[in-house]
């Protein structure tokens, strides 16, 4: 009877906690990322960092501070990314009257992200611009790359030019 109690209660504990699959089958490990744009010397403040696979790892996505520091994430908010090497794409609008953007309360950093891996700019009009050189703002373009490690610390000083 001990036996088959322990089996169900161990059954039940796997099926809360993700053992076996479920709804985490497919999705890669990703590890914690941190890291600091600056443009020019200057911490580079609401821009849209995205960190573009190379190796066919997902794409992970973050917004700067005031201080120009970001924190990823891959599939809930702050997890980090995937192993590997990515190319970093980072773009900023600004408005027709020079100021920046209106950026929202954060709202889908993913998918404005990843438009601006792909290149694309979901939310762009005529009244507004890009503050990032536009090599920056392409995944085939920028001259960022990081590799993002298993173990250790994986934070990143970025300068834009």
């Amino acid at each position: 009877m001990y036996r088959v109690v322990s089996a169900v209660l161990l059954l039940a504990a796997c099926s809360l906690t993700g053992c076996g699959g479920g709804a985490e089958a497919g999705r890669q490990p990703v590890y914690p990322v941190t890291g600091t744009i600056t443009m020019h010397g200057s911490p580079l403040t609401g821009a849209v960092v995205s960190f573009a696979p190379s190796d066919g790892q997902p794409t992970a996505v973050g917004r700067t501070d005031d201080m120009g520091k970001f924190l990823l994430t891959t599939y809930e908010f702050g997890d980090g990314a995937a192993a590997g090497p990515f190319r970093v794409v980072v773009s900023k609008a600004f408005a027709a009257d020079g100021g920046a953007a209106a950026g929202g309360d954060g709202g889908d950093d993913h998918e404005a992200a990843e438009d601006a891996a792909s290149g694309h700019d979901a939310d762009s009009s005529a009244a507004e611009g890009e503050m990032v050189p536009a090599q920056y703002t392409r995944s085939a373009d920028t001259p960022l790359s990081v590799e993002v490690k298993t173990s250790g610390e994986n934070n990143f000083t970025l300068e834009i030019t």
